[in-house]
């Protein structure tokens, strides 16, 4: 009778065991779904270099690529205004007022164009009249090698669509390869530094940036060690650190997102640095 009574008891439990709701939770951790982050990028490509037509800088031609990792720390971060390149560097070494052309750049008094950019060196200003024709990447660079130094654009928006954007190169590699680092300002008035084609920190300029037509800003870009910053109308907004350039020529470039919709004047280009 006991071994019976026991039989049951067994039989009952093995039932309850498999019909009774689980209580208990799986501990497997379970991994997150995430969308991806949106982040102000504006368009990115590699220059490809055009024929040279003489001495000076070329515009070049972007094509697509997808950029690559960046290598050490790049995050972009806000810092508040700091010193001017004349503080930093003492006075300019280059100041470059269009008085008759300009040299330095390769651009004679008058008229100078061709298929990607009209340079009308006037009336001590570049007046700039980019296409889009055959890419949206126009540069203009000019001597000396700079390591440490810093440069600074004042200009003036003419015509301005969204996309557009204008700034300063510094490190360049060469006149023709495209590489180099670009501190850039869009009509939105977004302020990015660029490596080659790699976004590697925005910041949003709209409270600095005048874009009324004919306004003028001076844009700046200091180059010390591995930390680049960028300036805008004497407030520092932007600072990345960066190992890939230690030194090369500097200049601005222009980058139309549509066919001559961008017009601008330059006013006057400084380049700052230590020793002669």
């Amino acid at each position: 009778m006991n071994a019976l009574f026991t039989y049951i008891l067994v039989i009952t439990a093995i039932l309850t065991h498999l019909v009774a709701p689980n209580l208990f939770t799986s501990t497997e951790a379970v991994s997150p779904t995430t969308a991806p982050l949106q982040s102000i990028i504006e368009a990115v490509s590699t220059p490809v270099p055009q024929q040279n037509s003489g001495s000076d800088p070329d515009p070049i031609i972007p094509t697509p690529t997808i950029a690559q990792p960046v290598s050490g720390p790049a995050a972009a971060v806000t810092v508040q205004p700091g010193a001017t390149p004349a503080e930093i560097f003492g006075e300019a070494k280059v100041l470059d007022n269009f008085e008759r052309g300009s040299s330095g750049f390769g651009l004679s008094a008058g008229l100078n164009e061709d298929e990607d950019i009209r340079i009308i060196a006037l009336n001590n200003k570049l007046s700039l009249e980019p296409r889009k024709s055959n890419g949206w990447v126009n540069w203009r660079l000019r001597p000396p090698v700079i390591n440490e130094g810093a440069a600074e654009m004042e200009f003036s928006i003419i015509t301005c669509a969204r996309g557009d954007r204008t700034g300063l190169v510094m490190r360049a590699k060469d006149y023709s390869s495209g590489n180099g680092y670009y501190f850039s300002l869009s009509c939105e008035g977004t302020l990015s530094i660029l490596r080659d084609s790699m976004v590697l920190g925005t910041a949003d300029a709209r409270n600095a940036f005048k874009n009324n037509s004919g306004d003028i800003n001076v844009i700046g870009a200091i180059v010390q060690g591995n930390t680049l910053t960028a300036t805008l109308n004497g407030q520092s907004l932007l600072t990345v650190q960066d190992d890939a350039y230690p030194e090369g020529f500097s200049g601005f470039f222009t980058a139309p997102q549509g066919d001559k919709t961008l017009t601008m004047d330059v006013l006057s280009f400084k380049e700052y640095y230590r020793g002669e």
